[in-house]
């Protein structure tokens, strides 16, 4: 059996290589011509390293308990998208294991977000423009603890 990593281990990691997103993204359901296109906000949370470092995304799935692990170029990526696991695993484990760097603001907007969107997602309702526009704020609020190099956030959005 994996060996799990401490807690403060993970988030003394994350606030070094982790980072957590806020999308608008557009999709469309079907690629027939006419068909509308949808919008949805998406919060995720992922590591970014050289693919040679694998095991330790590998030990951070594990002791997390969720996510997925795949490989671009010559990088490894830890991501976790699905709102259920965010609510229930990664939220709950970077409120028990507090984040030390900026990045602490940066989780408390998205943990905001990520709540907002879970009630529509679970009510299956769309956004008001009140709750829109208030994810548009919170986004804006996040760049403030990103890294001038993100580029997270280029060509997207904001409007419905």
């Amino acid at each position: 059996m994996e060996q799990k990593l401490a807690g403060d281990y993970i988030a003394g990691f994350v606030d070094g290589e982790g980072c957590f997103y806020l999308t608008y993204r557009s999709e469309k359901k079907y690629s027939r011509p006419g068909q509308p296109i949808y919008h949805r906000w998406v919060p995720y949370f992922a590591i970014v390293l050289r693919e040679d470092d694998r095991e330790i995304l590998e030990k951070i799935k594990h002791t997390v308990g969720c996510g997925t692990i795949s490989y671009t170029q010559n990088q490894v990526r830890f991501n976790v998208q699905n709102i259920t696991d965010i609510l229930e695993k990664i939220i709950p484990f970077f409120d028990k294991y507090k984040l030390q760097a900026k990045k602490y603001n940066d989780f408390i907007l998205w943990k905001e977000a990520a709540q907002l969107i879970s009630k529509n997602i679970y009510n299956n309702r769309n956004y008001s423009d009140k709750q829109h526009q208030e994810l548009v704020n919170i986004r804006e609020k996040m760049k403030l603890y990103k890294s001038k190099m993100h580029r997270g956030y280029k060509n997207q959005p904001y409007t419905k």
